[in-house]
């Protein structure tokens, strides 16, 4: 786990930099009206913090005497079908957002991922993601004013 852990603070650190030095090319603003540079700038600055903490962690971790059993990397079974239902839910949410709008991609997307990864009975799988979606549409929408894509529907 020791050598696992060094590699994945050395991808986060390497990943925080090219964001970093990708962001410098936008503006950062003003302290009173910030740029688009300085989101994606703080974000590498902590993606780079936090490798560095797991990569001290890592190397400072005392090696027990006994191996632990490896994970595998990819899962098997049950646990790489939630996976691929995930993974592919998102995609093709992307893929179908302009053309479906985001009420009814977001809600079948929410549907989909408590369905595949936690499923409980339809009613309460059905009121929480009417609950979500309806969240964050008034809060997107309604709240920050952003624009949604709306479909075909008109919704």
């Amino acid at each position: 786990m020791k050598r696992r852990d060094s590699v994945t603070a050395i991808c986060c650190v390497i990943l925080g930099l090219a964001i970093t030095l990708w962001s410098s090319t936008f503006p950062f603003g003003r302290w009173d009206a910030l740029g688009p540079g300085i989101l994606p700038f703080g974000c590498g600055l902590i993606l780079i913090l936090l490798g560095s903490i797991l990569f001290f962690q890592a190397k400072s971790r005392v090696q027990e005497k006994t191996p632990e059993a490896l994970t595998p990397l990819i899962p098997h079974g049950v646990a790489f079908s939630r996976v691929a239902l995930t993974l592919a839910g998102m995609l093709l949410s992307a893929i179908l957002l302009q053309f479906f709008g985001y009420v009814l991609t977001t809600f079948f997307l929410i549907l989909l991922l408590m369905r595949a990864n936690e499923p409980q009975r339809w009613r309460v799988d059905l009121f929480y993601t009417c609950v979500f979606t309806v969240g964050s549409y008034f809060l997107f929408q309604v709240l920050l004013k952003a624009t949604l894509p709306t479909g075909f529907m008109g919704f």
